[in-house]
């Protein structure tokens, strides 16, 4: 491994911190790839029905599948970017709980922000933990090169949504805000 990539902590990339743009960036640059695959493909397939046209639709098909659930694999790019940014604002930004402290986990993580008087309903982590669970399962025992999870794009519009709420919540809740 490069020295440069060593040690790299967020400490020695973070500029200003995960902000509400970095949650839509995560989503708007999947769109833009898809658009782009689908233009290519839009490309390529006017090329095959010119070219042959009696069997255009038999080549097209596997084409498409394949872009099909390659897209889905960005999707899940989307999930796994929008469930560390969430998790980064909760221990960077909220909790803080120093140098040399980490705290393990997503459970943890909740728990210290509720202790440091953060508003998080019982129904808002369950809903976390199913898709951090999801992230987790996707991330560490990854889906065959053919047969990615179900994941869509308004899945990931519903967790950015949600996401996003309480980041914003959370940003009005924090001790210099309230003083505000």
């Amino acid at each position: 491994m490069r020295d440069q990539l060593r040690d790299i902590t967020e400490k020695k990339y973070w500029v200003y911190g995960i902000t509400e743009p970095d949650f839509d960036h995560a989503v708007d640059l999947v769109r833009e790839l898809i658009d782009a695959r689908t233009e290519q493909y839009e490309k390529e397939a006017a090329k095959v029905r010119a070219e042959s046209p009696e069997v255009a639709g038999d080549i097209l098909d596997d084409v498409a599948y394949y872009r099909y659930t390659d897209n889905q694999y960005l999707w899940q790019f989307a999930l796994w970017r929008l469930q560390g940014l969430i998790e980064a604002v909760i221990a960077h930004q909220l909790v803080d709980v120093g140098t040399g402290k980490r705290l393990f986990g997503l459970k943890a993580k909740l728990e210290a922000l509720q202790s440091k008087g953060y508003t998080v309903s019982t129904e808002e982590i369950e809903e976390l933990l199913l898709w951090a669970n999801l992230r987790n399962a996707l991330s560490h025992a990854p889906p065959e090169q053919y047969r990615p999870a179900p994941l869509r794009e308004k899945d990931i519009l519903e967790y950015l949504a949600f996401v996003k709420d309480l980041y914003l919540r959370w940003q009005k809740e924090k001790p210099d805000a309230r003083k505000a």
